[in-house]
């Protein structure tokens, strides 16, 4: 059985730059069946698959802290 896609990973990560020499930066992730994008969301939390709703999560980076939540895909008009 296939699963249609309806949910988009969004990563954000903001940085001190004086401590990392980093900018800030965000990116989506491809259109997904929300299991499997709350698994990739685990992974880059490295929380494995402890995550309820949607978040948002965080996690402390190197430098700074990543934001992840999950979106609604739009459905088609």
């Amino acid at each position: 059985m296939a699963l249609e896609p309806d949910a988009i990973v969004e990563v954000t990560e903001r940085f001190t730059s004086a401590l990392s020499g980093r900018a800030d930066r965000s990116y989506l992730a491809p259109a997904q069946p929300r299991s499997e994008a709350r698994t990739l969301a685990g992974l880059l939390l490295d929380r494995g698959l402890e995550l309820e709703g949607d978040g948002p999560w965080q996690r402390a980076v190197a430098g700074g802290t990543r934001t992840v939540r999950l979106w609604d895909v739009s459905p088609p008009s």
